[in-house]
């Protein structure tokens, strides 16, 4: 049975609304509510935590929507403007970001980098009117953020057989135990895209072994880790390939070898955010 997870954990249990029904993605038969644990970055199970750990500061341009009631950070979104952020769709429905960005409102606050910027306005992508619109969001600043070095976009189309790699918070699980404790720390992970075609980016995760694929810093995005980006190195440096969007558990458990994740492939949506971005900011 197949069961499309979004990465998100705690969005219901933190908000007076519903669970809201754009979390049940397209070609969903059955979503579940996700468990009250999170785990930010899903590692191999024999390899040592530590190796997974990253400096926050190797990606300044990362930042967090929300907060859980732990204070860990959850729903990531990722610089690739001075005025502007991609994130997951599913991300940017929050009743407290809508109501904090609507005609009267005081826009919403966030840190990026350790310094506060607000965001004044929300822009989901619309569709095209044969199915549900994709799971990408863009967030625009009030005043530019510019002691931050954006990330640009992924714009080839080559994905398929590329590394990428997944910074986030939050708990973390191995691919043998599966969703571990909430800790918030740091972590990032690598693998192989698998599939780049409909608007997605796919990758197993793969089970070390004989033959295996399974890379040394193998892992998945984990709930609460919704929006952040999948890297692809450039020569120019990193470049946003992919929104975290869902996990495919291939009728198991979340977070264990074998299940997908479904991203947001970005080079398929760069039309729609460049005439965003290339338009005079306007209250």
């Amino acid at each position: 049975m197949l069961r499309l997870v979004p990465r998100v954990f705690s969005l219901r249990r933190n908000s007076d609304q519903p669970f809201p029904n754009h979390l049940r993605l397209p070609l969903v038969l059955s979503a579940l509510l996700l468990p009250s644990v999170a785990a930010g970055i899903v590692i191999r199970h024999d390899v040592p935590d530590a190796a997974y750990l990253a400096k926050e500061s190797d990606f300044p341009a990362l930042f967090s929507i929300y907060r859980t009631k732990a204070g860990h950070k959850e729903c990531v979104a990722t610089l690739i403007d001075f005025r502007w952020a991609v994130t997951a769709a599913h991300c940017a429905r929050e009743k407290r970001l809508l109501e904090a960005v609507a005609p009267g409102g005081k826009g919403y606050s966030v840190e990026v980098a350790g310094r506060p910027a607000s965001i004044d306005k929300v822009i989901h992508h619309p569709g095209t009117g044969t199915g549900r619109a994709p799971d990408i969001a863009l967030l625009r600043f009030a005043s530019p953020v510019t002691h931050v070095a954006p990330i640009p976009l992924y714009r080839n189309r080559d994905e398929q057989g590329r590394i990428i790699v997944m910074p986030g918070w939050g708990g973390t699980g191995n691919g043998k135990s599966g969703l571990g404790i909430e800790d918030g720390l740091f972590r990032v992970a690598e693998n192989l895209v698998d599939r780049a075609a409909e608007g997605r980016l796919r990758w197993k995760f793969d089970a070390p072994g004989l033959n295996s694929r399974a890379l040394t810093l193998e892992g998945i995005s984990g709930p609460g880790d919704s929006g952040g980006p999948a890297l692809i190195k450039t020569p120019g440096g990193w470049a946003v390939a992919g929104v975290s969007s869902a996990q495919d558990t291939m009728g198991g458990g979340e977070g264990l070898y074998g299940v997908e994740e479904v991203f947001v492939r970005v080079s398929e949506f760069t039309p729609w955010i460049d005439g965003h971005l290339a338009r005079k900011p306007r209250s």
